[in-house]
């Protein structure tokens, strides 16, 4: 957290001395995973989680309609996890929620149109923390009966610390300062560090890409003159 309050401190005195438009961002997201591949023996779903994000933003004219607005924010992302994996005449059913705490980069072009604005450009995040948390469940095969086990591993050692991908965006500004805002971005970059399970090792065939949606609530400081 010292580290994420000091990077923010840091992004606020570098956009107060620019001619721009200071904003925060706070509010809601769902993550969902894409995966690249599915099979037979291994079975695997997922379900969006309400997390949340908070970052600040300014806002740099570049003519009557457009806008560049570089961000830097901090996600906290969640989705469950249902996996079953069959291995011969037993089977391996993990069930666990993933969080993901990320430090997201978005650079945007903005056009606004009135009170109206849509915008489009790259994103890339840095994964920071976050932990796998349930409860995995081995039955049949070799194993007499059925046992389980706790599942609690670390987001950092099985997936990749960088992601990147296009991020677009539709909003309106409000009276006051304030808007609203909708985001969607895309993750292009693989999630997963290796072709296995996360986070316990069995066999798995399909990469993971992140995907998100946010919806959020912006208060833009009056421009400096």
């Amino acid at each position: 957290m010292k580290r994420l309050f000091f990077l923010l401190s840091s992004y606020w005195l570098l956009a107060s001395t620019a001619q721009a438009q200071v904003g925060l961002r706070t509010g809601g997201g769902l993550t969902s995973i894409a995966k690249s591949s599915d099979d037979g023996r291994n079975v695997t779903t997922t379900q969006r989680k309400l997390g949340y994000q908070a970052g600040i933003f300014y806002q740099i004219s570049l003519s009557q309609y457009l806008s560049l607005v570089p961000e830097i924010a901090f996600s906290r992302e969640h989705f469950a996890v249902d996996n079953n994996y069959y291995f011969g005449e037993g089977d391996v059913f993990s069930s666990y929620i993933q969080s993901l705490s990320y430090l997201n980069l978005p650079i945007l072009l903005r056009a606004s149109l009135g009170a109206f604005y849509l915008e489009v450009g790259p994103q890339a995040s840095l994964l920071v923390g976050g932990r796998a948390t349930g409860t995995q469940t081995i039955s049949g095969g070799f194993v007499a009966g059925s046992y389980s086990t706790p599942i609690d591993a670390a987001a950092t050692t099985s997936y990749h610390r960088f992601d990147a991908g296009p991020c677009v965006g539709v909003g309106i500004k409000l009276p006051a300062g304030l808007g609203l805002g909708v985001r969607a971005y895309w993750g292009l970059t693989k999630l997963t560090k290796e072709q296995t399970s996360v986070p316990f090792g069995q066999s798995y065939i399909a990469f993971q890409h992140r995907q998100t949606l946010q919806a959020s609530l912006t208060y833009q400081l009056p421009t400096r003159q």
